[in-house]
């Protein structure tokens, strides 16, 4: 015979999820492989990771200020040997993270960040139809900003990306059977300049609306 209450069975704590770390924890972290890294596959890793996690103003200029010289190499960089389907990319991520900076009213305007816009669009024209058509949006939209701005539109006359998206738009359009139906007025004010692959590359409507911004800009009273 047993003397007492038999002993409850103890119940083990539930485990606690582990936290995330906050994300100011997260933007360190990026921003340490792009001042830091020992590699520029490091740094890649850090714009990658900073790419799919900052979005407020102030993330966007702190990543600003520890990429843009990595993002100035990265967009002049040929493509890994095993790249398939096209473009490239590491000029692609660098296009990504430009336009997103371009969308910041303080880095628009700095001259670094549009002088690597700038180049950016030059690499992306100089590419011609190995461009993939994420890179061609992005190129449209970060010149779209930089050709609208005094220091961007001067640095884009001396590398000669003026006169690029001058042959640009100057090259005969494709036949109408080939072409796409184009979306409805609104859809297409939405979605930007358009953009198009094949010999045309950027495409000639694209280089027509952004030299038609460069041009409205220097009416407005802007210098060239």
């Amino acid at each position: 015979e047993t003397r007492g209450a038999a002993a409850k069975p103890r119940v083990p704590a539930p485990a606690m999820p582990e936290s995330a770390p906050p994300p100011t924890a997260k933007l360190d972290h990026c921003c340490g492989l792009l001042e830091r890294g020992k590699s520029d596959e490091e740094r890649f890793v850090g714009l990658l990771l900073a790419s799919k996690i900052v979005a407020a103003p102030a993330g966007l200029r702190r990543v600003c200020d520890a990429a843009l010289a990595f993002l100035a190499r990265l967009v002049q960089s040929p493509p890994p040997p095993d790249t398939v389907g096209g473009g490239n990319p590491y000029r692609a991520l660098a296009l990504s993270v430009l336009a997103s900076f371009v969308t910041d009213d303080e880095l628009r305007s700095r001259a670094d960040v549009l002088a690597c816009a700038v180049a950016a669009g030059a690499a992306v024209l100089g590419a011609g139809a190995e461009a993939t058509d994420d890179e061609l949006r992005d190129c449209a939209s970060v010149l779209g900003v930089a050709l609208c701005q005094p220091a961007g539109l001067a640095e884009a006359v001396r590398v000669q990306v003026i006169s690029s998206l001058a042959a640009a738009a100057a090259s005969p359009l494709p036949p109408a059977s080939d072409a796409a139906p184009s979306a409805a007025p609104e859809a297409a004010q939405e979605a930007g300049p358009a953009v198009s692959r094949g010999e045309r590359g950027l495409g000639v409507e694209a280089a027509c609306a952004l030299l038609g911004g460069a041009g409205g800009h220097v009416l407005a009273g802007g210098e060239p």
